[in-house]
């Protein structure tokens, strides 16, 4: 089934999905775009989960209206286990205050997006192989 509906679709894009506001915008252009939508989204063992809980509500609506996305959640909350950081570990207090402030840089998770954007061009190249399609990133 899902070669089939593979085939009807012309454009396909992987992306990775926060549930912020800049991912579901671009989400939203994907599809304003008829592009066939397979999205990531990284579970990371970070404290604050409301952005991954926002990704599956929009999945949801956006399926409702028959957009036909497909959306996984990746743990890698052992993975990230091994890095320091305040919003990962269980050990160190998230602090308050403006990203840009001394007391924030304890929020920083080393090398976060080298590792998501490393499994989304490795799920990339996945797809393309299974479909024989080009993927946008």
């Amino acid at each position: 089934m899902e070669q089939e509906l593979f085939t009807k679709v012309n454009k396909v894009a992987a992306l990775c999905l926060s549930g912020g506001m800049d991912s579901t915008s671009l989400l939203l252009k994907l599809l304003k775009n008829n592009y066939e939508i397979f999205a990531i989204s990284y579970d990371y063992g970070q404290k604050h989960k409301i952005e991954i809980q926002k990704a599956k509500k929009n999945i949801q609506y956006l399926q409702s209206k028959n957009y036909n996305i497909n959306h996984k959640i990746i743990d890698l909350s052992d993975c990230v286990n091994l890095l320091s950081s305040s919003i990962t570990s269980s050990n160190i207090d998230v602090p308050e205050g403006h990203y840009k402030e001394e007391n924030m840089k304890s929020t920083f998770v080393p090398n976060r997006n080298a590792i998501f954007s490393s499994i989304l061009y490795g799920y990339a190249i996945t797809l393309s192989k299974k479909f024989n399609k080009k993927i946008a990133i």
